[in-house]
């Protein structure tokens, strides 16, 4: 899918689109473009978001997390929480440094004290279990695609990178793929 320049301009968080916002190699016009998108994306399809705009408080993601889900039944986790509330939702992937995206099913959970949820891997690249997500990704997809967005899938992301290339993250120990290249979490 990329080439080994790309997959190195990807690890030193460089920009691998020369389309606008990608190309101005500005994290805030990025994101500010997201920002748009994903309202967009909540308007139209009625849904609510969590999205994780801030690293995750880390140091450096390479994507932002977008969560995607409705307050409905059919979003209610198998095993509800005893207080508060837990949603599967649409995990949309929206790369920082290109326009592609993938999506992948997570689980977040929310009381007085606190949350938890999913750290995304490349296992959970199109695994869509719950048909109430994946009406939501038949219905958010379009959108994305208006704004110039490339979905990719789990076998557009599956090559292994070269033995030597290290990721930083630490969503992975490796071996390493163009997905972990692509969609990396340092810390």
């Amino acid at each position: 899918m990329f080439s080994p320049e790309q997959v190195e301009r990807l690890l030193s968080q460089q920009s691998i689109s020369d389309y606008h916002p990608w190309s101005t190699k500005d994290e805030h016009v990025v994101d500010n473009f997201y920002r748009n998108v994903c309202a967009d994306v909540t308007h139209k399809t009625t849904t609510q978001s969590y999205i994780e705009w801030d690293h995750y408080g880390s140091g450096y993601a390479s994507y932002i997390d977008a969560w995607f889900y409705q307050p409905a039944s059919e979003f209610i986790v198998n095993e509800p929480l005893k207080y508060g509330q837990a949603h599967k939702g649409l995990a949309v992937l929206l790369s920082r440094l290109s326009p592609y995206f993938v999506f992948m099913e997570g689980e977040k959970g929310w009381h007085s004290q606190g949350g938890s949820g999913y750290l995304p891997a490349y296992e959970m690249v199109d695994y869509l279990p719950s048909t109430s997500v994946t009406s939501l990704a038949n219905a958010i997809q379009p959108i994305l695609e208006e704004y110039g967005l490339i979905r990719l899938f789990r076998e557009n992301l599956g090559q292994p990178l070269n033995t030597t290339q290290q990721v930083p993250t630490i969503l992975t120990d490796g071996p390493f793929t163009e997905f972990d290249a692509l969609y990396h979490l340092e810390d």
